[in-house]
């Protein structure tokens, strides 16, 4: 999104999907402004006054320009919460640079004294990189990370870090960069030939050995019969170009796997970022389900490995602005409804109350951890595929089907066939 401002103070706002014109003021609801100043809209109810000495009460959904004329609008705190205590929409700002390009938000209820100190830290370029470069070098040093390594970059705001982490991880561990393999896959729409340009030069820049994969090197290193291109269009056709994300998330995993074990490796590690967990997690949760492990999960003999678990995709983005936004531009412009909706909750999570996602990501955890209650990924037999355990049977059965057509190597045991 681009925001603009004409001679005549109009401003226009320009999303990567088109021109949106801004709500007018007037159009604003009671909740929006609400929203705008911190306060969650359900946390308030909206009475009408007329001036008669009577009470109406009117929904939070009512539009300035809606009010009578004369009338007053009251919004009352709901009884529970102390509003004034909590200070919200107080926030100090914490200039870290004259020129900053993000925004870190740190917000504590109360403190020994029961006070509250929000603030919002303004950092610069330099320094995001050095938190988030850092964050990665300390992710890998606790896990004890053992080269060889290898990672998927994509040429994103994502794992372009990766390398800049890695690169600052072997050299104050003393280890050999020749030995961390990264890889991009190249195959038009899903992977453009033009990132493959961007991770090579940040790759090179480490010192790291980069392998470009395109269709034919693909279909190679996974014993395929025929061209991903093919399993593409025929994927596609089948469940509409939607699929793309979920096609390249089981590509590169299916990809990367591969590599670890030409490297006699174990260690795959993704630019899997903080909305990223948080929508898998909310996903699981919400369906019923056990959560996925995470920052490590082991994916038959690879531990995938998500050094940016904890990281906002907004500040992964400010390590390399100018990567970032050729990557949005060129990728493919299509994603499933459900998972769209599923990320909008993720982001919203942190969009009044920052750090949310955080607190609830590392409780889940730990309460995993101590109940042994992850969803394990269960082997399907003769291929290198894991399962969840969920799913309809038959439906998996015909999927399987048609990947062993692309993947003659594989052998898998159904519940069908069996």
């Amino acid at each position: 999104m681009e925001y603009a401002v004409d001679s005549w103070g109009n401003v226009t706002l320009l999303f990567s999907a088109g021109v949106r014109q801004p709500k007018p003021m007037g159009r604003l609801t009671l909740g929006e402004l609400l929203l705008a100043n911190r306060f969650p809209p359900s946390l308030f109810q909206a009475y009408e006054a007329p001036g008669d000495g009577s009470l109406k009460a009117v929904p939070i959904s009512l539009a300035l320009d809606e009010i009578p004329e004369g009338h007053k609008i009251i919004l009352q705190c709901i009884r529970n919460t102390d509003i004034d205590a909590l200070r919200p929409d107080k926030i100090e700002t914490e200039w870290h640079s004259h020129d900053p390009v993000a925004a870190m938000f740190d917000f504590q209820w109360a403190d020994d004294s029961k006070n509250p100190t929000h603030r919002v830290h303004l950092v610069d370029a330099e320094g995001i990189r050095d938190i988030v470069f850092g964050k990665i070098s300390d992710f890998l040093t606790r896990e004890n990370a053992t080269l060889p390594l290898v990672a998927g970059i994509s040429g994103g705001g994502d794992s372009n870090t990766l390398v800049q982490g890695m690169r600052r991880y072997v050299s104050t561990q003393n280890l050999d960069a020749s030995d961390i393999t990264c890889f991009t896959l190249v195959m038009t729409p899903i992977w453009p030939e033009s990132a493959a340009g961007r991770a090579r030069e940040l790759c090179s820049e480490a010192g790291f050995e980069h392998r470009v994969l395109y269709p034919q090197d693909m279909a190679e290193l996974l014993g395929m019969s025929e061209s991903p291109e093919h399993l593409w269009e025929e994927l596609s056709n089948k469940y509409t170009a939607d699929l793309a994300h979920f096609f390249g998330t089981f590509f590169i995993n299916l990809a990367g796997r591969a590599i670890c074990e030409e490297v006699n490796g174990t260690r795959l590690l993704v630019g899997y970022n903080r909305e990223d967990i948080m929508a898998e997690l909310l996903f699981c949760l919400m369906n019923g389900r056990r959560p996925m492990p995470f920052p490590k999960r082991r994916t038959g003999s690879t531990d995938v490995l998500m050094p940016v678990w904890d990281v906002p995709k907004n500040m992964l983005d400010s390590c390399y602005p100018h990567y970032s936004e050729i990557n949005y531009s060129e990728r493919v412009d299509s994603s499933a409804v459900r998972r769209s909706s599923i990320y909008y909750m993720s982001h919203c999570l942190d969009a009044l109350v920052p750090q949310t996602s955080i607190s609830l990501m590392t409780g889940t955890a730990k309460l995993m951890d101590q109940l042994g209650g992850w969803q394990e990924l269960t082997p399907i037999a003769g291929t290198p595929l894991m399962h969840t355990g969920y799913g309809d049977p038959e439906e998996q059965a015909e999927l399987l089907t048609m990947l062993q057509r692309y993947f003659p190597g594989w052998r898998p045991v159904t519940k069908r066939a069996q």
